[in-house]
């Protein structure tokens, strides 16, 4: 029989501000790691995108404050700038329909340290952001760190990765031996346990919400659409005219075409914004505002800048480069399909890139579908890569053309290309 929030041992005033969201049951993780938490422990936490995973721990976090004292008891440090300011909201939320008058900071690198520390002056219990404006402010003793009770490390995996490490190690330190440490990720692999272990008390636990599918949800659909890569942007193109999503994100591996990409978009009339670290703290907020409400249909982004986003009603994921890593799969199908929802993951490949499509089939055990764009609609596709090949080959002849007919040949393909390439 599944337990309600009450039966958990939640509070009945966080009870009642989850109502006010449309939660009324826990998820499994949500289940697992309430009374958990509660008992003090450190804590490894996995569970599918989408499983509820920041309330799992905002919820014994909020229970767990000292309301007669000031300071920060709970320091959640994320790797990028927008989970921040999603877990911000997500807090601020909680607080207001749950009448706590929590406090919280968001502390972050793009935004003016003077602001945070005015904002830091009025003491609040929860502090949010990335872990080298929080250090920094710890160092300049703005943030007092002994007073903290539990830190929570979201999206845990990449924090604890060889470019974060140290400085995650250096927060750590700065808090008494006593305080809690939480993890939580999607994707916690052998060596992401073996150095949160190396961090944690010695009957640190591992909770891990219900897995299906290797950790992918059931109702996302995985397809893919093969052609050259010349051709990509093209098919990218036809996709989202047949599908006509309300709301994809198309995933790019180099930040430094996102703009391009969504210039292209915008040209050929599609409602598109980019998240990329070289916009301002402000550019991005406004894409993903647009992107939120409805003011566009289509947001760029690559694995950095859209890492543990939670954005409802994203029916759409487009690979429009593919992730060598089966881990970036994962986190960015799972930006789709949320709360339940139906939603669909597109990999745009080349013959040469499915063999990453067999290596998800074989890690998450998912199976991915063939697909072709015929009259404007994404059917069954029949294309092999045998066919593919074939097609890129040119035909044969009984008769290569002359020297000079073949320099007009090539300079007349030339032209047409240098046409298409500017309008494209």
């Amino acid at each position: 029989m599944e337990k309600d929030f009450a039966a958990l041992g939640v509070m009945p005033a966080l009870v009642e501000g989850l109502k006010k969201q449309g939660i009324v049951m826990p998820t499994e993780i949500q289940e697992k790691m309430i009374p958990a938490l509660l008992t003090g422990k450190d804590i490894v936490g996995r569970s599918e995108t989408g499983s509820g995973k920041t309330l799992a721990y905002l919820i014994p976090l909020f229970m767990g404050l000292d309301m007669s004292q000031k300071g920060t008891q709970v320091m959640i440090l994320t790797p990028t700038h927008e989970l921040a300011a999603q877990v911000y909201k997500q807090v601020e939320l909680l607080a207001n329909n749950a009448g706590i008058e929590a406090g919280c900071a968001l502390i972050i690198g793009t935004a003016g340290i003077q602001r945070q520390v005015e904002k830091l002056k009025s003491k609040p219990r929860i502090v949010v952001g990335s872990t080298g404006r929080i250090l920094d402010l710890i160092r300049k003793k703005k943030i007092q760190a002994h007073l903290v009770k539990t830190i929570v490390l979201d999206e845990g995996d990449r924090l604890l990765e060889d470019g974060n490490l140290s400085s995650v190690e250096a927060v750590i330190k700065t808090t008494l031996r006593d305080r809690q440490l939480v993890l939580l990720s999607a994707s916690v692999g052998e060596e992401t346990k073996k150095r949160a272990k190396a961090l944690m008390k010695e009957d640190m636990l591992f909770l891990e919400g219900e897995k299906r599918q290797g950790n992918v949800p059931e109702n996302i659909s995985h397809d893919y659409i093969l052609t050259t890569h010349r051709e990509k942007f093209l098919m990218l193109r036809k996709v989202l005219a047949g599908e006509k999503p309300k709301k994809a994100i198309v995933f790019l591996n180099n930040p430094e075409n996102i703009e391009v990409t969504v210039d292209k978009l915008v040209h050929h009339g599609i409602e598109a914004a980019g998240i990329y670290g070289q916009a301002s703290k402000l550019d991005r907020k406004n894409a993903l505002d647009d992107f939120r409400e409805g003011r566009v249909s289509v947001l760029v982004a690559s694995d950095i800048g859209a890492r543990g986003l939670d954005i409802s009603h994203v029916t759409h994921i487009i690979n429009l480069d593919i992730p060598e890593d089966p881990v970036h799969y994962l986190h960015r199908a799972g930006r789709c399909g949320r709360q339940g929802e139906k939603g669909v993951a597109i990999s745009i490949v080349t013959p040469y890139e499915r063999r990453w499509i067999h290596k998800y089939e074989k890690v998450w055990g998912i199976s991915f579908r063939q697909k072709d764009m015929v009259g404007g609609k994404l059917v069954d596709s029949k294309k092999t890569k045998k066919d593919l090949d074939i097609k890129k080959k040119p035909p044969k002849t009984e008769k290569s053309p002359s020297g000079r007919a073949q320099g007009k040949h090539m300079k007349k393909n030339r032209k047409i290309n240098g046409k298409n390439q500017r309008k494209f």
